[in-house]
């Protein structure tokens, strides 16, 4: 009974290492499906809510002064509630409130977990289990059943569903775990300040809902409205920026950088290298990206003191390479890029959480607010030059994103792709100048 008992609690467990690594894109690919497959209103304007509410909560979480290990059963509970509110029911209404939901859920389950896992190996020597490419392989076959009994991914929602409340008592384990961290460590309160932030952040978040409506669906708005639109979200983004400006003072720049990277690789070039590839080029991206991303910090670590100078090599020549229009070119480029993601984001996160300067409790988020900040900077850009390119050529927006051949290369390789990799480019020599810049101000 007791080896039982232990077999559950390490199956609730991996089951919630396997949502935190998949919580924030599998939740969009699902409802994303759903809308592929019945072009209904309903769902397009639920995955636009879930988009938004994913991009908003990393801003806004901290609000309620939980502790972590509290965010993340509340995350696990609001997934849960989502998931399943896709299962049952088609209710516009319903939908939109568990893509709300939902869409916190994806964008707070990754940061609130690491940083419980960070407390705890910090506490002791902590090791997790790593099954969930088990249950990855069984959510697979689910879905595989689900598309060929034509179940309507209802099946896959409500198995979705349940693997949230199964992780639940691994979090409240995890909970229990770290009770003495939060005994001897100070919390920092973070009150409802700045109200003024709340205005601006809606008309934000309405642009980005706007825009992410025109990536999958025909809009007539005129091109100058959408310009206008986007120009004055770069200004709020613009505020933000600045009224954040002294948190993280010494990484800004390296977390801005890694959200646009980021987003460089997965939002646009997964669209771009259909150019390149054809039908096949969004999922090469993504095989590119996932190998850049495991392998980086195994690779670069082998150099020791050397390795985040060879890693800032490895991404500016990466970003050269993308500038040559050639596909071996694209592809290795893209894997030198993503090489330095993956070494750089385990890096980054231990340096953050022991700043002295930062609650440790807090510092994760921070991260992914900065980094987020880099992302949506990204699509506001690659919109801003679409939009442009669009109104010159005559050509509709979705001819980007659906496109129905490789004809329009030159437009897209020299309009979209060098300015934003020019843009990147002058971000990561920003970065490398801000780090020389606080080494040379240590003291010797």
């Amino acid at each position: 009974m007791k080896q039982l008992h232990q077999g559950a609690i390490d199956f609730s467990v991996g089951t919630l290492n396997f949502l935190a690594n998949i919580g924030i894109i599998l939740p969009y690919v699902l409802i994303l499906a759903k809308w592929q497959q019945t072009q209904s209103e309903t769902y397009l304007l639920a995955l636009v809510a879930f988009y938004i509410s994913r991009a908003a909560s990393i801003f806004y979480t901290k609000r309620l002064n939980l502790k972590s290990s509290t965010y993340l059963i509340l995350s696990l509970t609001l997934g849960a509630v989502g998931s399943l509110l896709f299962a049952v029911t088609a209710n516009l209404g319903w939908l939109i409130i568990g893509s709300l939901l939902w869409g916190y859920s994806a964008a707070t389950i990754w940061p609130y977990f690491l940083t419980v896992k960070l407390h705890l190996t910090h506490m002791a020597t902590f090791k997790m289990k790593r099954i969930y490419w088990l249950i990855f392989a069984g959510l697979g076959l689910i879905v595989g059943a689900d598309v060929l009994a034509k179940f309507n991914y209802t099946l896959t929602f409500t198995l979705l569903g349940l693997l949230y409340l199964v992780a639940l008592p691994g979090g409240l384990l995890l909970n229990n775990f770290t009770s003495d961290f939060y005994r001897e460590t100070p919390r920092q309160i973070h009150g409802l300040s700045q109200t003024w932030r709340w205005g601006l952040s809606l008309i934000f978040f309405a642009v980005i809902a706007v825009l992410t409506t025109l990536r999958k669906a025909s809009v007539n708005i005129p091109s100058w409205l959408i310009l206008s639109i986007i120009g004055v979200a770069l200004i709020i983004l613009i505020v933000e920026l600045v009224a954040d400006w002294h948190v993280l003072p010494n990484y800004k720049m390296r977390l801005l950088n890694r959200g646009f990277l980021v987003s460089l690789v997965l939002l646009f070039n997964s669209f771009f290298a259909y150019f390149y590839l054809g039908a096949t080029g969004m999922y090469a991206v993504f095989a590119v990206y996932l190998l850049g991303f495991e392998t980086g910090h195994p690779v670069f670590s082998r150099l020791g003191k050397r390795a985040r100078k060879a890693s800032l090599i490895s991404l500016m020549v990466g970003q050269v390479l993308l500038l040559v229009p050639w596909v071996g070119s694209y592809l290795l480029g893209l894997l030198l890029i993503t090489l330095y993601v993956g070494y750089d984001n385990p890096t980054i996160n231990e340096t953050l959480y022991t700043l002295d300067s930062i609650d440790s409790d807090s510092a994760i988020i921070h991260k992914y607010r900065f980094s987020t900040y880099g992302g949506l900077l990204c699509q506001l850009l690659m919109f801003g030059l679409l939009v442009t390119l669009s109104a010159v050529t005559k050509l509709s927006i979705l001819n980007f994103f659906k496109p129905s051949d490789m004809g329009d290369f030159n437009l897209y390789f020299y309009g979209l792709s060098w300015p934003l990799v020019l843009i990147s480019l002058f971000l990561s020599v920003g970065n490398i100048r801000s780090s020389q810049s606080k080494v040379a101000k240590k003291p010797v």
